[in-house]
């Protein structure tokens, strides 16, 4: 009897331990079975890709000049005023000075006394009226006549300012009947048909920068306008302080909207690529050993491990993938190397 009820104990344990198994297989099919990650995924085709450099720089005028007062006068007339635009050689202001302008006639007079005096004592000399040494006094006494009527000629021209080439006036120092001392501004003068953008490139990247490098020049002031260019200068010194090197773009002053000190935006090439393989940022996944992605390989997740070669704003240059291949962009984060996947593109 022990033995009957033995055996139906251990009858009983078998078939209880064979439903607890079949239901643990049961749930792990189960389990496996729900391990579907839906993904969304995009075809890799080869692309080109642009590498920058994003610097700030300030707008600079080609020619920004003080126009100095060089002999002392009162402003008696101002001929173009600021917010004016001026031709090289055209007056600007005229500066009274009765000292240098008696001066100015009296030196003239004295030169054409000479002049006379010359012209007489050769007719003489020619016809032996005079002596040599006679005639020579005349000679030298106009040379000295002339180039004394020569300086007063110069300082007097002083008081009349004019411009040194063609520009725009943007400010003046002086008011009308004020005494302008000499070696002081009197106007500000900046030549805005074109503008030096100035530009500071960090030193590590001297070497992917030359003359004529194309730029994208952006300002925050207008955002609708956008200037292609090239650098036309680069410094060959560093800045110490920090470790920069100016570069210098020269622009067109596209309706006179550029002004001195404005912010420009400026985009540098570095390096353009052709038939290369660029993936979104995002679908980047870091690890210890590197960064990977997952893509799509006969509705499974395949992890590859990538070089990123250049970066720019949100895309990638990566070695290591090939067009065609189906790169999983969203719902990357949750799988793991050969994880079943549903592709939802929608």
């Amino acid at each position: 009897m022990q033995k009957i009820t033995l055996v139906v104990v251990i009858i009983l344990a078998s078939l209880l331990f064979m439903q607890c198994s079949n239901k643990g297989n049961a749930e792990a099919s189960a389990a496996k079975i729900a391990r579907v990650i839906p993904v969304k995924t995009v075809a890799l085709q080869a692309q080109s890709f642009e590498d920058y450099l994003q610097v700030t720089g300030t707008v600079n005028a080609r020619n920004h000049v003080n126009i100095i007062v060089e002999e002392g006068g009162i402003l008696k007339k101002v001929m173009i005023d600021k917010g004016r635009r001026a031709s090289a050689g055209d007056t600007l202001a005229i500066l009274e000075n009765k000292v240098l302008e008696a001066g100015y006639h009296q030196a003239r007079a004295a030169f054409q006394q000479a002049e006379l005096d010359y012209r007489s004592r050769k007719v003489l000399f020619e016809k032996r009226a005079i002596s040599e040494n006679e005639y020579l006094n005349a000679k030298y006494a106009l040379d000295a006549a002339n180039a004394a009527y020569e300086m007063a000629s110069v300082r007097y021209s002083k008081l009349f300012i004019t411009a040194p080439l063609k520009g725009l006036v943007n400010n003046r120092y002086y008011d009308l009947g004020a005494y302008a001392n000499p070696m002081t501004p009197i106007f500000e003068f900046i030549d805005n048909d074109y503008m030096k953008i100035r530009a500071g490139v960090a030193e590590r990247f001297l070497g992917d920068i030359n003359i004529g490098t194309p730029v994208e020049i952006t300002f925050d002031a207008y955002p609708e306008l956008k200037i292609n260019a090239a650098i036309s200068f680069i410094s060959r010194s560093v800045n110490p302080q920090n470790r920069t090197v100016e570069v210098e773009i020269q622009v067109p002053n596209q309706g006179g909207k550029l002004a001195p000190n404005m912010i420009a935006n400026v985009r540098v090439l570095r390096q353009s690529y052709r038939d290369r393989v660029v993936i979104p940022l995002d679908a980047l996944i870091q690890s210890e050993e590197g960064w990977y992605v997952f893509v799509s390989n006969s509705h499974h997740a395949k992890r590859i491990y990538v070089k990123k070669e250049a970066v720019y704003e949100n895309r990638v240059l990566v070695s290591g993938l090939e067009p065609g291949q189906e790169l999983v962009v969203v719902g990357h984060h949750d799988l793991s190397d050969g994880d079943s996947v549903q592709i939802v593109n929608n």
